[in-house]
């Protein structure tokens, strides 16, 4: 016969995985080059161009067995029958045309006025503009208006991406990570619905003072990580 988890089984998974949401996260951030792995023995590294910033290909996994149903499988949240009790931080900006100031610049539109990015935020490096998620420069001033939502309204209908004619939801954007571009699988027939390739290859780019300027860091990725942090924040372990 099977075993069947406890709910202290669950919990030390719930721990686990929000364990591995943070560290994850902590890697992105980073924003440098990976020219080496720690652990490899023998071999080198493909010298493919790499940063920290593929972090959120783990990230949208963790938040899929955080939060994914099928008719096959249960998320871990439903297993602990929390789910729908919690109220999910929503800290995109509006798609209202403006750009929105505080420490840095949050519902990045681009010179496109068709691109919103609502859970991102420009760095200025000296040299360059990165696209990073909003945490990191979040200021604690802002938690308290933050607006939380209930699971379904956070997940499937509010639209926190539009580029090129296409908008997306956070499902959209985890689920085509994690099973269609490396988080959990490559898609079965090597290929990526065209709206989430459009997304995730255009590029954000500003009109600073005249000069068109564009941004490093995959503006898919950066999306990723925040809806990394908004999950990692929403769940009280009391």
């Amino acid at each position: 016969m099977d075993y069947l988890f406890t709910n202290e089984d669950l919990i030390q998974h719930l721990k686990e995985q929000l364990y591995f949401l943070d560290s994850s996260l902590s890697y992105f951030s980073r924003h440098t080059d990976i020219v080496t792995y720690k652990n490899k023995v023998l071999g080198k590294a493909f010298h493919a161009k790499l940063r920290t910033e593929v972090e959120a290909k783990r990230l949208a996994l963790i938040i899929r067995i955080l939060l994914h149903d099928t008719s096959s499988s249960k998320s871990l949240l439903n297993h602990l029958d929390i789910k729908d009790q919690i109220k999910y931080y929503n800290t995109a900006s509006p798609n209202d045309g403006r750009l929105h100031s505080m420490t840095g610049m949050s519902g990045v539109r681009g010179s496109n006025s068709s691109q919103y990015f609502g859970l991102v935020a420009k760095f200025n490096t000296g040299n360059s503009l990165v696209a990073v998620p909003l945490f990191n420069q979040n200021l604690k001033k802002w938690y308290d208006g933050y607006q939380r939502l209930c699971f379904t309204d956070w997940w499937s209908k509010n639209k926190i991406m539009a580029v090129g004619g296409f908008e997306h939801t956070r499902e959209d954007l985890v689920l085509n990570v994690a099973n269609k571009d490396g988080g959990a699988h490559i898609n079965k027939d090597g290929t990526l619905p065209e709206e989430y390739h459009v997304s995730k290859s255009s590029d954000l780019s500003l009109n600073i003072n005249g000069i068109q300027t564009s941004f490093e860091r995959n503006v898919v990725y950066a999306s990723i990580a925040q809806i990394a942090w908004e999950v990692l924040n929403s769940i009280d372990e009391d």
